[in-house]
């Protein structure tokens, strides 16, 4: 049973717009880490090439 719903979360989870945004936070967290530790301030503004669009 625990699989199985296991299972459904990681398939409801996936969708386009939750894809998306996970991969736009993480993008923006390696920006502001780098920035970070090369002291050059904040994590700054962050273009998304492929237009991907914002729901």
């Amino acid at each position: 049973m625990k699989y199985i719903l296991l299972c459904i979360t990681s398939l409801t989870l996936v969708s386009c717009n939750t894809s998306i945004g996970l991969y736009r936070d993480m993008k923006q967290g390696f920006i502001w880490t780098k920035n970070k530790i090369q002291n050059s301030g904040g994590g700054g503004d962050v273009v998304d090439p492929y237009g991907a669009p914002t729901y």
